[in-house]
């Protein structure tokens, strides 16, 4: 029996079975609020304002459903007795998750969404009679609360409020704390639209002992205790009596979120009472409309349309947004993240870039890893990683290409240490920090790290030089140029180019290894990432980024392509190989990870990106579409039977130790640089469509196996029908363009703000 498939034209993903290889869960979330749901309901709950914290930590939301005639009791949502119903299904939605289940002829659905604008989740159960017989029923629903640990909790319901919410103190150390402490959503609360039978606060006295997994006797018994917890872990149980005539239905909206009093936990079930939960629903699906329809996709392939025209997008805003649900991170993943954005929202975009911009020094260095919420640095923010101004240049050029507006260049930042510039001027002031920057190969430097944290070893005193960084340096060069000269900045664009001479000649010089490039020197002027190395002696990035920032041509292009190749698996590249199975000290960090996880050996999707964009650049239509047709949690070479993913998001890595019987298993990570890379390579470079700083340009790079596609895009305010056929079975050639039935010349398609464009494209073989 197939596990899911996507419905409604990939915006849906339906699960055919409760006993899915792995917890398949979906994620729901606003600016404030998140939580994951599995195919079963399960999943954890979490806050962001005004602090990050996860609040129902076992993450459980159990219904029981009870005959007040025989007694008999079932789950509908087949957890926690592990009901077998006569049906079942779970579709993950952008906005909602509906569990549906049929037995002993009561059908069931459950429906749970995170409100636009509320800190809370909405659990929608409808309840309907397909008997011939009234049947009285009782409706239990338990959701696992705060654990307050050693401190306690207190929970109690507030029969004039209607709200069961739990208190649990809030951890501080220095006195100073406690006010602040004050204004946190310390108190979970659970509520429905109607009236309770009875309601339980104890989770002891509920399950009656610490096996959750058996009939709660409370439920057996018909109901609760209607006790207070005190000290102890709390639960939200209400009880609901249902009556329900043949061929009725029961509906009921519980509601569960996090508050800063019991007032406000009051006025949150008045104001959402009257509003509605049908008007709330309604909005959700309109935004997820809203993001899915910024651009659509039409390829032979199924699933890279339904990951392009709506998990692809849900998945980059749910990163922007929430800054991956953390406020201690890299900016280039705040960056990064930004760039994908940018195709969906440039404006979003922009303020998420100039956010980051702002806290660039006037030296041109800024800081890699931060607190963004003004609390002090620690761990890794504590380090210098010499890459921060290099993603600086890359993601704000991409966004000014993606906007088509080159004069978001001229908007003033200021600086961390005072004074402003134009964004122009900050860009170039990261080119010259990176560029003088440089260790005894000419090479960048590179710190206690660059975009591989872990390889902490090598610049730990300050000397070891990174060949990545140079390459990204370059390549961030190569994206600024175009605008220099748009701007008629000459003088700039010359200097510009003779640092980008100097580092492939020292990238050249110094870095190849007969056969690949290297990935760097250490402290000591020895080098790492040979073919001497008995462990991480290939590294995939300096590969990829040899080609994207043109160091590799003609032989070495060839050797680099041959060497990149090796490293292909059926889940994709590995990032580096052999994987190291003990410390290394020339390395670092990287060396004690486990072998075949993340950045020691995995298949880390993130650079697997970079291998597609850099097979575009090498003009490999074929392998950038077989590396992104990999990376998807629905390969066929690596299906969600083995990965054991859900399928509605890209993970972190797969893991990638090929003699292992675990290989090709997902992390289920669904925070990620892959997201953006991947919009970016499939729209910009595979499908062609070309976003730059003066409009649209047209230049696939396709599998030869592609009849046809098609692309509906917005683009400085007009909207582009674009149909590509290709007869001739190429993977990349010349482009002939009719636009709105006349030949187009030039490398520019026409915009006028407002204006629709149908545009025909035939490729062929280059004459």
């Amino acid at each position: 029996m197939a596990l899911g498939s996507f419905q409604e034209n990939g915006s849906q993903y339906r699960i055919a079975t409760p006993r899915t290889p792995a917890r398949w869960f979906n994620y729901l979330f606003n600016d404030s609020y998140y939580v994951e749901v599995s195919q079963t309901g399960q999943g954890k709950s979490m806050v962001f304002q005004p602090k990050h914290r996860t609040f129902n930590r076992e993450g459980y939301k159990y219904f029981y459903l009870r005959d007040g005639d025989t007694g008999e009791v079932w789950c509908p949502a087949y957890q926690p007795l592990k009901t077998q119903p006569e049906q079942y299904e779970c579709v993950h939605a952008l906005g909602w998750s509906e569990i549906r289940s049929f037995h002993n002829g009561i059908r069931a659905a459950i429906k749970v969404f995170v409100p636009v604008d509320e800190m809370c989740e909405v659990w929608r159960i409808t309840v309907t009679n397909e008997t011939d017989s009234r049947r009285r029923l009782s409706l239990f629903s338990a959701f696992s609360l705060e654990n307050g640990g050693v401190m306690g909790s207190v929970c109690d319901f507030d029969v004039n409020a209607q709200v069961l919410s739990s208190y649990s103190y809030p951890y501080h150390v220095f006195y100073e704390e406690k006010e602040k402490c004050d204004n946190h959503s310390n108190r979970v609360y659970v509520f429905a639209d109607r009236a309770i039978e009875s309601f339980e606060c104890s989770e002891n006295r509920f399950f009656g002992g610490e096996d959750t997994g058996e009939l709660p006797p409370q439920v057996a018994a018909g109901r609760c205790s209607n006790g207070k917890a005190e000290g102890e872990t709390p639960i939200g149980v209400l009880q609901h009596a249902l009556s329900i005539e043949p061929g009725g239905s029961e509906t009921i909206h519980l509601v569960m979120g996090c508050a800063r009093t019991p007032e406000e936990a009051a006025e949150t079930r008045v104001r959402l009472l009257e509003s509605g939960f049908d008007g709330m629903l309604e909005a959700v699906d309109r935004y997820w409309n809203t993001i899915s329809n910024t651009f659509t996709v039409e390829t032979p392939d199924r699933d890279l349309n339904a990951f392009m025209n709506h998990w692809l997008k849900k998945q980059i805003d749910l990163q922007t947004r929430t800054n991956r649900m953390s406020t201690y991170c890299p900016i280039r993943n705040q960056l990064q993240d930004a760039m994908g954005f940018s195709m969906i929202d440039p404006d979003g975009a922009l303020a998420a870039m100039e956010a980051v911009l702002s806290g660039q020094s006037r030296s041109g260095f800024i800081q890699q890893w931060i607190m963004t919420d003004g609390s002090p640095p620690s761990k890794l923010c504590l380090l210098t990683h010499k890459d921060g101004p290099v993603w600086l240049v890359i993601c704000l050029t991409a966004l000014v290409n993606q906007s088509g507006r080159p004069s978001l260049l001229d908007r003033q930042v200021g600086f961390k240490d005072g004074g402003t510039a134009s964004i122009y001027e900050h860009l170039l002031l990261a080119v010259d920090y990176m560029a003088q920057d440089t260790g005894s190969h000419g090479l960048c430097r590179m710190g206690d790290g660059d975009w591989n944290d872990p390889i902490n070893g090598p610049g730990r005193r300050g000397r070891g030089e990174s060949v990545w960084s140079t390459m990204a340096l370059k390549y961030a060069i190569l994206t600024l140029l175009p605008l220099c000269r748009l701007r008629g900045d000459d003088a700039a664009a010359m200097r510009l180019e003779a640092i980008a001479d100097r580092l492939d000649h020292a990238v050249n010089e110094k870095a190849w290894d007969g056969a690949w490039y290297l990935a760097g020197f250490d402290d000591e002027g020895e080098a790492f990432g040979t073919a001497k190395d008995a462990e991480g002696r290939l590294f995939l990035n300096t590969q990829t980024w040899a080609i994207m920032s043109q160091c590799a041509r003609g032989e070495r292009l060839d050797q680099c392509l041959a060497a990149i190749d090796s490293l292909d698996t059926p889940a994709g590249p590995l990032l580096l190989k052999p994987a190291f199975s003990d410390w290394n000290a020339k390395w670092g960090r990287i060396s004690v990870k486990l072998a075949g996880t993340t950045e020691n050996g995995s298949v880390y999707c993130h650079a697997s990106m970079f291998k597609a964009f850099a097979d575009c650049q090498a003009g490999r239509g074929g392998q950038a579409y077989e590396t992104i047709r990999r990376t998807l949690p629905t390969n066929p070479d690596n299906p969600p039977s083995r990965n054991l993913q859900v399928p509605i998001f890209i993970p972190n890595y797969y893991f990638g130790l090929m003699a292992s019987p675990n290989f090709g298993k997902s992390s289920h990570h669904n925070q990620t640089g892959t997201v953006g890379w991947m919009l970016w390579t499939v729209m910009d470079y595979v499908l062609g469509v070309r976003a730059t700083a003066e409009g649209l340009t047209i230049s696939p790079c396709i599998p030869a196996e592609w009849p046809f596609y098609k692309v509906t895009r917005t683009f400085g305010g007009a909207t582009y029908v674009i149909n590509i056929s290709n007869p001739e079975g190429v993977e990349t050639g010349e482009a002939d363009v009719i636009v709105n039935g006349r030949a187009h010349r030039g490398t520019l398609l026409p915009c006028e703000p407002g204006a629709t464009y149908q545009v025909e494209v035939t490729l062929r073989k280059r004459r």
